[in-house]
C-alpha cells in the first residue's frame, strides 16, 4: 500500500544482478532487494518492510507454528522444460558461483573483499551497513557488538545456514548472550534460554522478545552494490 493505493507489481528486468520490477499502476520502477521506487510517479518511495523472519527449514517452522498455511504451487509452472536451464538447479543456489550470461554485463559496482557470491547477512543500523559472512558465522555462532551507538547481537543457525540480528537493550538493561555447547542461547546474567528467533522460552526472562534489526540474507556482489559504504564484521 503506497498513499492509499494497493499496488501490483510485474518484472522490468535486471541491473546490478538483481530484479527491478514496476508497479502496473503508474509504471515506477523498484528495486526488489530494498523496497525503494526510483523512478516514476513514486520515486523516493520504500515499501514498508513485514517482519519475516529468518529462513529456516520446513520442519523447524511447522514445530512453531502448527497451524501454518502453505502457497499452493501454480501446477502450470511445475516441471516446466526451463526449469533447469536458465537456472540450473544447482550451481544457482544461493551462495553458488552461477550467473547468467545476460547478468554479468549490468553489475556495475565490485568489490574484491569478498567474492561476488559469498554468502551474508546484511544488517543496517541507524543508516550504517554491516556485512556478516556465512562462513565466519559458521565458526562464531553468536556475535555481539556495537553498531553505530547501539548494541546488536547476531544468531547464526548453523542447521539452517540463516542468520538473525537483534537489538541486545531490554528496558534499561544492555544484555549479554553466549552460546552453549548444545547451541542452546542464553543470556549470561540470567541463564534464560532464548530462540533464534530472539524469544526467551525458559527461565528469569521467559516471554521477553528482543527487538529485531533490519537485515537481509544476501549475496556479496548485491548487497555492495546497494550499500557501497559497507563494513565487514571481521572475527578476531
Amino acid at each position: 500500500m503506497v498513499g492509499g493505493e494497493r499496488l501490483t507489481f510485474g518484472f522490468e528486468g535486471i541491473w546490478q544482478g538483481t530484479a527491478v520490477l514496476y508497479d502496473h499502476q503508474t509504471r515506477s520502477l523498484w528495486m526488489h532487494l530494498t523496497g525503494e521506487c526510483f523512478d516514476g510517479k513514486h520515486a523516493g518511495t520504500v515499501l514498508a518492510r513485514v517482519p519475516t523472519g529468518r529462513h529456516t527449514t520446513w520442519a523447524d517452522w511447522k514445530g512453531l507454528h502448527p497451524a501454518t498455511e502453505v502457497l499452493a504451487l501454480v501446477k502450470a509452472l511445475v516441471g516446466r522444460a526451463d526449469d533447469t536451464g536458465y537456472f540450473p538447479r544447482e550451481s544457482s543456489r544461493a551462495g553458488e558461483g552461477y550467473f547468467p550470461p545476460t547478468f554479468v554485463p549490468t553489475i556495475q559496482s565490485r568489490d574484491a573483499r569478498l567474492a561476488p557470491h559469498e554468502l551474508l547477512y546484511g544488517v543496517v543500523v541507524g543508516g550504517q551497513a554491516r556485512a556478516y559472512p556465512y562462513r565466519r558465522l559458521q565458526s562464531a555462532g553468536l556475535v555481539e557488538e556495537r553498531l553505530g551507538k547501539v548494541p546488536i547481537t547476531v544468531w547464526f543457525d548453523r542447521k539452517a545456514r540463516s542468520a538473525a540480528a537483534f537489538d541486545r537493550r531490554v528496558g534499561e538493561n544492555e544484555l549479554r548472550f553466549q552460546r552453549d555447547p548444545d547451541g542452546s542461547i542464553r543470556d549470561q546474567k540470567t541463564r534464560s534460554r532464548w530462540t533464534l528467533d530472539g524469544v526467551c522460552v525458559e527461565g528469569a526472562r521467559q516471554g521477553v522478545q528482543l527487538t529485531p534489526l533490519r537485515g537481509l540474507q544476501a549475496e556479496w556482489y548485491g548487497w555492495y552494490a546497494f550499500h557501497p559504504k559497507t563494513t565487514l564484521w571481521r572475527q578476531y
